[in-house]
């Protein structure tokens, strides 16, 4: 009796250790693929960084800054962002998670706008011309914009002044205020000195040509959104008040070509360095 009842003591030991080794055999094989789920993803993050930055830099590494802005220009494409590209080139491999846990990565020093890397493929080379056709091209450039400012001065100096000089018959909250009062006139004047003066220079600084072209740019946007806004009853407003529409439809367009050609001009300029 007391054997047969050693006999059941043992093979319930026996049945324990089998399942305890059983269960360590499942948490192994559980830890086992955590582990290695986990080397995976870091190996995955790791392949991502090091392709980023292959590709892409600091801007504070080569973009020119604006000063006045307190931005980086970018003339060789760009600004770009680690989760845009990262998603654009790794998506069809690596899930939303791996991809965000990179991008936090990469971005872990503040950084979220990046510069392409000359040697990469974002890069936007400067077209291989010889010496003197960049040196043609700035000079028609430089002509072109002071044509334009001529232009655009003429221009505002035909537009109305304060908004109470517009109308009798139909009130300012009508037909809505011109984006440009006294003031900003002023300044978009004191713009076109500043511009003149910089291309005067036997080499401009291409950041305040790209900074002008910034505030250029605005201007045009602040204007067509007016226009756009108010539509023909501002036109037909202006109009009867002897005040040519043709005069805001033609700043509109030197605001916009003043912008591009002035881009165009630090972009060429920059080629060089």
């Amino acid at each position: 009796m007391r054997d047969e009842d050693d006999d059941r003591r043992r093979k319930r030991w026996e049945d324990a250790e089998e399942e305890r080794h059983y269960w360590e055999s499942i948490e192994d094989e559980k830890r086992e693929e955590e582990e290695k789920a986990a080397q995976a993803r870091a190996n995955a993050i790791e392949a991502m960084e090091t392709w980023f930055f292959e590709q892409f830099e600091d801007p504070q590494a080569e973009m020119p800054r604006d000063s006045e802005e307190q931005s980086f220009i970018f003339p060789w494409g760009g600004p770009f962002e680690a989760s845009d590209v990262l998603h654009g080139e790794f998506s069809h491999r690596f899930d939303e998670a791996t991809i965000m846990a990179a991008v936090e990565h990469i971005e872990r020093d503040g950084t979220v706008e990046w510069a392409p890397t000359s040697h990469g493929d974002f890069y936007e080379h400067p077209d291989s011309e010889p010496d003197e056709e960049p040196e043609a091209t700035r000079v028609e450039l430089t002509g072109r914009i002071l044509d334009r400012l001529d232009q655009l001065e003429a221009a505002i100096a035909a537009m109305p002044g304060q908004p109470g000089n517009i109308g009798h018959n139909a009130p300012p909250e009508e037909i809505g205020l011109p984006p440009y009062g006294d003031e900003e006139v002023a300044e978009i004047k004191a713009a076109i000195a500043e511009t003149r003066t910089e291309l005067a220079e036997a080499d401009p600084d291409a950041a305040v040509l790209a900074t002008q072209s910034r505030r250029f740019e605005q201007w045009g946007k602040k204007l067509g959104l007016w226009l756009a806004k108010k539509g023909d009853l501002a036109v037909d407003e202006l109009i009867k008040n002897g005040i040519k529409a043709i005069t805001w439809a033609g700043a509109l367009t030197l605001f916009g070509d003043l912008a591009h050609d002035l881009f165009a001009l630090a972009k060429a300029m920059l080629a060089h360095f």
